[in-house]
């Protein structure tokens, strides 16, 4: 749970696996946690996509020393550069 300026943000999932989700909706899902299973694993969802007609999911497992998973400044204030936009907020 996150509040950004007026904006929350917040999410509860039971289970936290996102491939495992894809799988339990009747996608395919695809666990990564190796950078080289990256590849084979982009290939596979592609030939599910194009020959088979299945979506893929592929959860990348990635070290906090990647980065951080969400940027803070992501739901900042916009900028409105446009001025018939100037009243949104």
């Amino acid at each position: 749970m996150d509040f950004y300026n007026r904006r929350f943000v917040a999410g509860e999932l039971d289970n936290q696996s996102f491939a495992g989700i894809a799988r339990a909706m009747g996608a395919e899902g695809i666990t990564v946690d190796k950078l080289e299973d990256v590849g084979p694993a982009l290939k596979k969802a592609i030939d599910l996509q194009m020959n088979h007609g299945k979506t893929c999911i592929i959860e990348i497992m990635c070290t906090r020393e990647l980065g951080d998973p969400f940027r803070r400044d992501a739901l900042s204030k916009p900028v409105r550069f446009l001025e018939k936009y100037k009243d949104y907020v």
